[in-house]
C-alpha cells in the first residue's frame, strides 16, 4: 500500500488542490450568497426602520441588507 502511495503522491497532492479551489471559489461563495438571501428573508419581515424605507424603498433597503451580508463574509468589496 505504501508503494502505491509513493508512487502516486503527486496525484494526491493534485486532487486535493483541485478541491481546495473548488471549495474556495465555487462551493463556499455559493453557501454564504445562500444564506444571506435566506438571512433577508428573514429579515426582511421584521425590517422596519421607517426613515429608511420612505427614503430608499423595501427592495432597495433589502439590497442594502444582502449586500452588507455579503461584505461581511468577505464576498464583496
Amino acid at each position: 500500500m505504501n508503494e502505491k502511495i509513493k508512487k502516486y503522491w503527486w496525484v494526491i497532492v493534485i486532487v486535493l488542490v483541485i478541491a481546495g479551489f473548488f471549495y474556495w471559489y465555487e462551493w463556499r461563495p455559493t453557501q454564504i450568497r445562500k444564506e444571506c438571501a435566506i438571512s433577508i428573508l428573514e429579515k426582511g419581515d421584521k425590517f422596519n426602520h421607517e426613515q429608511f424605507l420612505a427614503k430608499y424603498g423595501v427592495q432597495e433597503a433589502k439590497d442594502n441588507l444582502y449586500k452588507n451580508c455579503l461584505k461581511e463574509h468577505g464576498l464583496e468589496k
